[in-house]
């Protein structure tokens, strides 16, 4: 009797056991990450009675967790796609919604300036029209600025996610590591510690979300962490600490890096791969570094080329016009590493070459290297070099192997547009050099399309004149005799250049015009000065005309169509970055299923379990009532 009653009672305590598993699985049915566990059962050694083994009970040998590792790893590996995709898509989104905002956005006081300008064509001596002109200019500084510093803004916010995403890092690896030791222990001891085991998962699902890891099971329930190329962030119950380090070359920029002995930080940014921080990695370097570097070579390119057309002309007092906007100067930067003497200077020979880049100058101990950062692109040697629009120098003193320079011919000089013309009556609305016919002509020569390309040997220093002789250059070859500037004479022959034939003064502020029509003996042109005209439009002419002209990127875009290249770019981006979160988005909610699929709690399972189970608790309780009755009448009979 004393064994029937031992395997009811075994059979009452395992039935217990799973009812309290059961009971378990049903109060986390909504606890995120929990894993259902399952009560199994196994036999209790049999005994050895008369030749014979007779079973003895049942007992719970282990209460394990409905796992599946694979589809654990494919959950983590998919929620740090979707923290990449999710961070990717709301930075590239708002960077997209401030440049496309009508309100906010270049385009329109782009179109406010050259509006203004060709206001001031129409009417050249009006001071109201020359207002409104510098006042839509600052419109268009300030725009500029406020770009600039927007996008300032959103490497500042970059910076702080890596700040916030480090210190997470950290706090989730060292609790991974202090479960791990717990779990080594539990499992030492025999015990399986699922609960554990589920708040581990939870943490490397956090995890993944902010970083790309691979994890590592050891032999003794442990679970090592990895990132980037096997930079080790969890062994055993150890952890590894990331730290936020000053990029030595960039300035402003922070990295991810791991601290070494001696105190030196190894930088890993560009070994992280998904999760938030490959998100805000990524939207720096493949958006919000090409837009502001394209801002800066559509500010240089205005600055520049605007500047010089003005200089061009001339103002209300009759003098040379200066600066319209302030100049733009490309920036060099040595790495706070760097140990040689050398020194680098760059500047910016044509502005229509211009790439919306930075340049990486490296000494490797033998030559210098000059990479593009947009696309790798490469050329080396002793310099200088010219390439894209620009010419770097070098000077100074030796390099030394490892020295790096950071070179900037646009990026962040946005924020530097300014407004350099300070009064309306200095606006050089007209040209410099006027053309006059004598009185006295009597034949129909003419003079147009009067110009200058350069402000050397300008103004004027007297008056140029142009005499027809018909044996100007010898006996029958006719021309002008000319006086003043380059002297001398000029072919013209009217039998055959009457349609027009145009010259070219180099030293006198690269003058050109076209002479046309039939002069007679003696017939003058004079060039001169202009040294006040208000009705004089040319110079503003040739301003507004620069609107429509593809003066940028190879001289294929205008002021205009770079600015909406730009803009172009980060909403293809965008649109990439939205498509990319919808697929990580499914394919997440497919790893979810999968993991609710093995691990997840299904009350009705649960709930036709507990039947079974109340059912065979009811049957080995009434072993026991059996084993009373049987035990109770064996005694009865052994009083008789």
């Amino acid at each position: 009797m004393a064994d029937l009653l031992g395997i009811a009672t075994s059979g009452l305590g395992a039935i217990q056991q799973a009812l309290s598993t059961t009971g378990h699985n049903i109060a986390n049915v909504n606890t995120e990450g929990y894993s259902r566990q399952v009560a199994d059962f196994q036999t209790l050694p049999a005994q050895r009675t008369g030749g014979q083994f007779l079973g003895s009970g049942v007992e719970v040998g282990t209460v394990r967790r409905a796992y599946d590792s694979f589809v654990v790893q494919e959950l983590q590996t998919r929620s740090s796609k979707l923290g990449l995709a999710t961070t990717l898509e709301e930075m590239s989104a708002s960077l997209d919604n401030l440049l496309g905002d009508s309100d906010n956005g270049l385009s329109p006081a782009i179109q406010g300036f050259f509006s203004s300008i060709q206001a001031v064509g129409s009417d050249p001596s009006s001071i109201s029209a020359r207002q409104i002109l510098l006042s839509d200019a600052q419109i268009l500084t300030d725009r500029f600025n406020q770009l600039d510093d927007s996008l300032s803004g959103f490497e500042r916010d970059v910076n702080n996610r890596i700040s916030a995403s480090v210190g997470d890092v950290n706090g989730l690896v060292s609790n991974i590591a202090e479960l791990n030791g717990d779990i080594t222990l539990a499992l030492g001891t025999g015990g399986q510690p699922n609960d554990l085991l589920d708040q581990r998962d939870a943490l490397l699902m956090q995890l993944s979300e902010i970083i790309g890891i691979s994890a590592l099971e050891q032999t003794d329930g442990a679970i090592n962490v990895f990132v980037g190329k096997g930079q080790p962030l969890v062994i055993g119950g150890t952890s590894q600490q990331l730290v936020v380090t000053n990029n030595t070359v960039y300035p402003n920029r922070l990295e991810v890096g791991v601290a070494q002995a001696g105190g030196a930080v190894a930088v890993i940014s560009d070994q992280i791969s998904g999760g938030e921080l490959q998100g805000a990695l990524d939207f720096r370097a493949r958006i919000l570094d090409p837009a502001r570097a394209e801002l800066g070579r559509l500010a240089v390119g205005m600055s520049d080329l605007v500047n010089a057309q003005h200089q061009l002309g001339i103002d209300l007092n009759g003098q040379l016009g200066g600066n319209f906007f302030t100049p733009l100067g490309p920036t060099s930067i040595a790495s706070s590493q760097n140990t040689g003497a050398a020194t680098v200077s760059l500047t910016v020979d044509n502005v229509a070459d211009l790439e919306a880049t930075d340049y990486l100058l490296v000494y490797d101990g033998a030559q210098w290297g000059l990479t593009r950062t947009s696309d790798g692109a490469f050329s080396g040697g002793a310099g200088p070099f010219s390439q894209d629009g620009i010419s770097v120098t070098i000077a100074g003193g030796a390099p030394a192997a490892g020295d790096t320079f950071l070179l900037r011919p646009v990026y962040g000089t946005a924020g530097s547009f300014g407004l350099e013309l300070g009064a309306a009556e200095r606006f050089a609305a007209g040209a410099p050099v006027v053309s006059s016919l004598a009185f006295s002509n009597s034949g129909s020569g003419e003079v147009a399309e009067v110009a200058v390309s350069s402000t050397t040997g300008l103004p004027l220093a007297g008056n140029i004149s142009l005499t027809f002789n018909p044996d100007a250059l010898g006996a029958g070859v006719p021309g002008f005799d000319v006086v003043g500037g380059p002297g001398g004479t000029i072919a013209f022959d009217p039998a055959t250049e009457s349609g027009g034939k145009t010259f070219t003064f180099a030293a006198s502020g690269g003058l050109s015009f076209t002479l046309s029509g039939i002069p007679d003996t003696g017939d003058v042109i004079t060039l001169s000065a202009n040294t006040g005209a208000p009705g004089d439009n040319r110079n503003a002419l040739l301003l507004g005309d620069m609107q429509t002209q593809r003066l940028l990127d190879g001289s294929t875009a205008t002021f205009g169509e770079t600015y909406s290249g730009m803009i172009g770019g980060v909403g293809v981006a965008t649109r990439q970055a939205q498509a990319n979160l919808q697929a990580e988005d499914s394919l997440m909610e497919n790893a979810i299923a999968a993991r609710e699929k093995v691990s997840g709690v299904n009350l009705e399972q649960e709930a036709a379990e507990l039947v079974r189970l109340q059912q065979a608790y009811q049957a080995a309780a009434q072993l026991v009532a059996i084993t009373d009755t049987l035990f109770q009448t064996l005694l009865g009979a052994t009083r008789r």
